[in-house]
């Protein structure tokens, strides 16, 4: 790839040693995050100091590595074409200027690749390097659109195909090649550390069929590129939009209000903020399924909170290939330039060169020729003249028209391209291939194809001209031979490489943190964590109460730009679910209007404040805004519901039912309201509050910047709604947070805070992504494990000071019969001495609880009976982990 970075299976295995594939599951208490910590505050994520211990994890994840061995010429070549095929200008005008790579075709066809290798249960890291030179534009990987775009989608809104549900005359878009994990993966997910696997063949395969759905989807880029006419600017644009408008989602529905409400109803200019469409453009993404990437060849954006903070990432935070191995490209040229000097090397360049003017100069006189016969061409008589051409009254004007001649000239343009990469290639084939160090002048001729191969890239793209055959020949680069390293050059890209691989294997480690095995978080108030985490329960029923608040006639200049989906978010939630695991839902419509207990709760939570907000150039400036207390309204609601009581009553088994409320205010005020200052939906312990706006595009934006500029918040609380449910069920943090136990802070990285998922700040997107979902799945049981520990651990704690002899025995079976005989009948006297009246329900919950104590307390008084039995053998006696485990294998 770039810089010819050339990399083998031994030192992947070398590198991956110094990856973190250790790590210690960590825990932030979720009650001591502020707004400065978990990153929603606008601005800055400053340190503060949490809680002076982190919850008690005693679990430590171990990593396996896998190093994949695959035919990197031909999937690199492949990878290099999907980025051109996926690819469009951020500015229209400018179609050889800046790239942007649309992440939702690219994610199928990482998933297809992966799927392909038999990968897809296993966590893929994928590091790219495609081959680039300075001329060549750099690009990033986004879902949206960029400013440009916008203003052309809202100047052609009228297009029949930008019209919601209407369909496209073009047809539908060829799909990715599909493949499932069959019996034979590419890796068995065996325990050994490390594991090196051919798969050279299932990659040709796949790199065979992938070439096939790109060359049907550039044959369907030329068409639509046809049918919208050659003229028209931006119809890359104007065609992927009218594809999502064929979708179902948030997506669509934003991109349908933008082209059917005017700018001020989605985007405040009083806030120097991106369109919400308009998403950060990232050489990072973080993909649906366990896979993500790093490009190193992708522009290096900057992104994070706008006033600093811990974490932000910079231009220098990924590492750079070119500036890497800087050193031993010199050395390089310096090399070739000293070789360039010899007679030798000057006859075959002045052979190369005369070729070159050659070839040329019969491009340019058939192309001469070709401007003087046009009639010809075109299929009139000589003498002629075609209708087109004729001026009112019948006359020759002539001249081509402007579109006939715009054509004509990309098309010449094109042929003279062709014809100077053929003669590279075939003095490659001739002079070059097979040769180790061969002529200086077959690397310059390397040079010259890439960038002859991207302008014809370019042309096939946005002139619907058909390159393909000739861009992509049979042959690859190695018949411009290969260069030879001197052992000056070979000790410089040696010293380069091993930084290099540093720098990457950071990247890789901070992956694994914060993406593959992020910390959790938990409800933490007694010290321990069995005591306050919510269980694992076999049934989880969602209560979804929407609340609508239609007090004020706002008038149509206040008319929603996305509404909540509800369908969505319930198809969501129903993916967390485990294989026997069973989530129901049940709705619930109310309106602040006729429940004056629910109206006054609403306002008795509600505050002012006065927040700064930073500024793109100016200092930050004041905002007054309305916000809800999210711990006063949750008091409220449970007074208004007591659905604590209803959970109370449903079982007795922790395990049995998790009953979650979650409340949708849907506001139809003229400012936005939003939920404790700077959160669209919040999780508290026992409840999920969600904010909706009519008012959204007046929400003061997120306070994260990319390229510096602020980015905007969603329109549909959706998104953060996702986020909050995911939190509330297993803790799972965002992929910007993590704990430092070394400093007893909580951390930001923002580096992985990147794709199309709910937890991502840099872009929005409402499907979980697989790994989210593992992470909350996983939370469960490393929950499980140190609870049990814990409980393991008081139980030594009770028999550290006995010892086995046959009275201890007599003395702890008399002390839990008379123990469970006592507290049954106290509970019982409580319970049935004021079961008719409601002042005593919180004393019998009360003495349920302390029942349940008792009853853990006699389950260990039982623990001790087994350890201080007579009759134990001498060999368990001695080994307390045995008796431990002997204990647990008669429990559940």
């Amino acid at each position: 790839g770039n810089s010819k970075v050339d990399v083998s299976s031994e030192d992947l295995v070398s590198w991956f040693r110094h990856v973190d594939h250790v790590l210690p599951h960590t825990r932030v208490a979720l009650s001591e995050l502020s707004c400065s910590l978990d990153g929603h505050c606008a601005g800055t994520a400053g340190l503060e100091s949490v809680a002076p211990s982190p919850l008690p994890s005693y679990v430590h994840l171990n990593m396996s590595c896998n190093v994949v061995v695959i035919q990197r010429g031909d999937v690199l070549s492949t990878f290099e074409r999907a980025i051109a095929a996926f690819s469009r200008p951020m500015d229209p005008d400018y179609v050889d200027g800046d790239q942007q790579v649309d992440a939702l075709k690219w994610e199928p066809f990482v998933d297809s690749f992966i799927g392909a290798l038999g990968l897809s249960r296993a966590y893929t890291m994928l590091v790219l390097n495609p081959k680039w030179s300075a001329s060549l534009p750099s690009y990033g990987y986004r879902i949206g659109f960029s400013e440009y775009e916008l203003r052309i989608l809202n100047d052609n809104a009228a297009l029949p195909e930008l019209q919601l549900g209407s369909a496209v005359r073009w047809g539908a878009e060829p799909s990715v090649p599909a493949y499932s994990d069959g019996p034979h993966t590419g890796w068995p997910l065996s325990i050994k550390k490390y594991k090196v696997s051919d798969l050279q063949h299932q990659s040709y395969n796949w790199a065979s069929s992938a070439r096939q759905y790109l060359s049907e989807l550039e044959d369907y880029n030329r068409r639509v590129f046809k049918m919208l006419g050659p003229r028209t600017k931006g119809s890359a644009a104007l065609a992927r939009a009218a594809t999502l408008l064929q979708r179902r989602d948030d997506l669509s529905q934003l991109l349908a209000s933008t082209l059917k409400l005017p700018p001020q109803h989605l985007h405040n200019p009083r806030f120097p903020a991106t369109h919400p469409l308009e998403d950060c453009p990232t050489p990072l993404w973080v993909g649906q399924r366990r896979w993500l990437m790093l490009d190193l060849t992708a522009r290096r954006t900057d992104w994070g909170p706008a006033l600093g903070g811990d974490g932000v990432v910079a231009h220098t935070t990924l590492p750079d290939v070119s500036f890497a191995f800087g050193s031993a490209d010199e050395q390089r040229a310096e090399k070739r330039a000293a070789k360039g000097e010899q007679p030798e090397e000057m006859q075959m360049r002045d052979k190369l060169h005369s070729m070159r003017s050659d070839r040329l100069a019969g491009v340019a006189q058939q192309q001469a020729h070709e401007r003087s016969m046009l009639h010809v061409v075109h299929g009139t008589a000589p003498g002629e003249v075609p209708a087109d051409q004729l001026d009112p009254d019948g006359n020759p004007t002539g001249q081509l028209s402007e579109e006939q001649q715009d054509s004509l000239d990309k098309r010449h343009h094109e042929a003279t391209l062709q014809a100077e990469l053929n003669v590279y290639e075939e003095f490659a084939t001739v002079h070059c291939a097979g040769r180790t160090n061969p002529p200086v002048i077959c690397t310059e001729a390397a040079d010259a194809v890439l960038d002859l191969k991207h302008s014809l890239e370019m042309i096939s793209k946005h002139t619907g001209t058909n390159a393909r055959a000739r861009l992509h020949p049979t042959h690859g680069w190695d018949i411009f031979g290969r260069e030879a390293d001197d052992e000056a050059t070979s000790a410089a890209y040696s010293a380069a490489k091993d930084v290099f691989f540093a720098e990457v294997s950071s990247v890789l480690s901070r992956g694994l943190r914060h993406v593959i095995a992020p910390p959790s978080a938990t409800w933490h108030h007694q010290g321990y964590l069995h005591d306050t985490a919510s269980p694992y329960t076999h049934q989880v029923h969602f209560t979804v109460y929407t609340i609508q608040d239609t007090s004020r006639k706002l008038g149509p200049w206040r008319e929603r730009g996305v509404q909540f989906d509800l369908d969505s978010f319930k198809q969501q939630l129903t993916r967390l679910a485990m294989p026997h695991q069973a989530f129901s839902f049940s709705t619930l419509q109310l309106n602040l209007l006729d429940d004056p207990a629910l109206a006054a709760a609403f306002a008795v939570s509600l505050r002012t404040s006065f927040m700064q907000l930073p500024h793109a150039v100016l200092d930050p400036v004041e905002n007054e805004a309305l916000y809800l207390d999210s711990r006063e309204l949750a008091l409220r609601l449970k007074q208004r519901f007591s659905f604590d009581s209803a959970r109370a009553a449903a079982s007795r088994d922790p395990h049995a039912l998790l009953d979650v409320p979650v409340f949708i205010f849907e506001l139809a005020r003229d400012v936005p309201v939003l939920i404790d200052e700077h959160y669209n939906a919040r999780a508290l312990e026992d409840l999920i509050l969600v904010v909706q706006n009519a008012a959204n595009q007046d929400e003061h934006p997120t306070g994260m910047m990319c390229d510096g500029v602020l980015l905007q918040r969603p329109l549909s609380p959706l998104k953060h709604a996702l986020s909050a449910v995911l939190q509330h069920l297993g803790g799972v943090l965002p992929p910007h947070l993590g704990y430092s136990p070394g400093r007893k802070v909580v951390q930001h990285d923002w580096l992985w805070s990147v794709g199309a998922h709910p937890l991502s700040w840099t872009s929005w997107g409402g499907q979980y992504s697989q790994m989210h979902i593992d992470a909350l799945h996983r939370s469960y049981v490393l929950d499980a494990i140190d609870s049990s520990v814990d409980m393991v651990n008081d139980g030594i704690v009770l028999l550290q000071d006995s010892t086995p002899h046959p009275h201890a025995f007599a003395k702890t079976q008399a002390m839990r019969v008379r123990q469970q005989r006592q507290h049954t009948n106290v509970v019982s006297f409580s319970c049935s001495s004021c079961s008719s009246m409601r002042a005593c329900t919180a004393v019998c919950a009360g003495a349920h609880k302390q029942l349940q104590e008792d009853a853990k307390l006699a389950r260990w008084t039982m623990f001790a009976s087994i350890q201080l039995r007579p009759d134990m053998p001498h060999q368990l006696q001695r080994s307390r982990r045995a008796v431990v485990l002997a204990w647990l294998a008669d429990t559940d």
